[in-house]
């Protein structure tokens, strides 16, 4: 009789796990449909990038191994040299990334570090058509590039207001991780607005914990309606791997990047003249702050649109355009974002006393982020001189292009010209930009001479150029 009740008993339990079994099967579907729902939302909008890189400095430098210095003798007498039959082809050289598409015309987000250095890139959809495109603009700033394939009727993604992205919300990171096409990964928004990292210079990246790894990089991330709220760009790591630590470009950021380079081609950063010092604890109580906010001006560029304004080294800006200067990165970003021109109005708190300055801003030195390098053409790499590069490189002047690669087999080298070494002038126009630079180059017609004013050292020498 009890094995017969005993056999009833265990009967009559597992009679109820269909039902429990059911209920949590609908369960684990009700939970997890919003991330299916967004995945197929977003994944035909996901492309892989391939580019083919351009030739660095070091393959240059490689490829001149050997040399020996006879070779000039035998390039003056005969037109070549033993090197060059001793010259073997560099390989070339390719990176691999994510992006997604913003327009059904065939706009393509994805990151500078990416497509900054390409000399083709590659795009494939997620059906395997493969298209060139062609790079509309990159913006090393921000860490964003703008591609564009020529199709139309493309699968697009939105891009929602970063201001609507709330820490904890759930996010997921698509991309081509390792080569894996189309890899989503689930986590939260672990923090907004964060700056200072030293990443690239106009940062407020979204922190998630959503796994990004190698070749996530350019991907989406997106909630759970679909919509893009950042790009995937680095992670903290010590393995190399994920570690929950990663950061995306706010949408906020892409959206304005996006239509500049579309309506304009280049970017143009603002400029204020200033180095900035973050404020601390110490420094608060020092002034008189409350609390720890606003940004510390250390020192000003001398006839900078802060000097213009009256701005003085050691002034505290505790408020833009009427917002609370929470931190030095988001005082930044207000002033890299604000157009060349534009007047701005500032609170600042000198010796105890809170003034009210309003500042036109200027335009940035590295102002040019054009899709092509008109300096490639001759083989060289310049940059504008800036005071981080005069401390780096112990240049002696403030202004110029500094040369920062050069091919030994182009034009400029036969002329003379060495990386580092600073071109102050062209035909007598100061140039300051590398806008400046490419717009002499593009002037000049075939076969014209230029001449340029080089600062090498100490000392002025000037270089003739003749393009070909």
């Amino acid at each position: 009789m009890n094995h017969r009740h005993t056999l009833y008993t265990i009967c009559s339990v597992l009679s109820l796990f269909p039902i429990s079994l059911s209920a949590e099967a609908k369960a684990v579907h009700t939970y997890s449909q919003p991330f299916v729902e967004a995945t197929k939302k977003v994944i035909p909008s996901v492309v892989s990038i391939k580019v083919r890189l351009k030739k660095s400095q070091r393959q240059w430098q490689q490829s001149n191994e050997g040399r020996s210095p006879h070779d000039d003798f035998w390039e003056r007498f005969f037109g070549t040299s033993p090197f060059e039959q001793r010259q073997t082809p560099q390989k070339p050289r390719y990176a691999y990334g994510s992006g997604f598409i913003v327009s059904s015309d065939g706009y393509i987000l994805t990151n500078n570090h990416i497509a900054e250095e390409a000399d083709v890139v590659t795009v494939q959809l997620q059906n395997g058509k493969e298209y060139t495109a062609e790079k509309i603009g990159t913006d090393p700033s921000t860490d964003i590039a703008l591609l564009k394939i020529e199709e139309t009727d493309l699968p697009m993604l939105k891009l929602a207001d970063t201001e609507d992205v709330e820490v904890g919300e759930w996010a997921l990171a698509i991309g081509n991780p390792l080569g894996l096409q189309a890899s989503v990964s689930a986590g939260i928004v672990s923090a907004k607005g964060r700056a200072d990292l030293d990443i690239v210079r106009v940062e407020s990246f979204i922190q998630t914990d959503a796994a990004i790894n190698m070749g996530n990089s350019g991907g989406p991330l997106v909630n759970l309606k679909g919509e893009v709220i950042g790009m995937n760009t680095v992670i903290v790591t010590n393995t190399g791997g994920n570690m929950g630590i990663g950061f995306a470009v706010p949408s906020t950021f892409l959206q304005k990047v996006m239509e500049e380079l579309i309506e304009h081609g280049e970017l143009s950063r603002g400029f204020l003249g200033v180095a900035l010092q973050h404020v601390n604890s110490d420094i608060a109580a020092a002034v008189g702050l409350d609390r720890v906010y606003g940004a510390l001006v250390a020192e000003v560029v001398e006839d900078g649109p802060a000097d213009k304004a009256g701005i003085q080294s050691g002034d505290i800006i505790i408020e833009v355009e009427g917002t609370t200067v929470d931190t030095l990165g988001a005082f930044r970003n207000v002033v890299a974002f604000a157009k060349p021109g534009q007047e701005i109005s500032l609170k600042i708190q000198r010796n105890d006393e809170e003034i009210l300055i309003s500042a036109v801003v200027g335009e940035h030195p590295d102002n040019d982020h054009t899709t092509t390098s008109v300096e490639e053409s001759i083989g060289i790499s310049v940059e504008p001189v800036t005071p981080e590069l005069v401390s780096k490189h112990k240049l002696d002047t403030k202004t110029g292009l500094l040369i920062v690669q050069i091919d030994p087999d182009s034009l400029a080298y036969h002329a003379g010209l060495r990386a580092g070494h600073v071109i102050l002038a062209i035909n007598g126009q100061s140039v300051t930009t590398v806008q400046e630079f490419s717009q002499a180059i593009k002037s000049a017609k075939k076969g014209k001479r230029l001449l340029l004013q080089l600062k090498v050292g100490t000392n002025i020498r000037f270089v003739p150029l003749v393009i070909e």
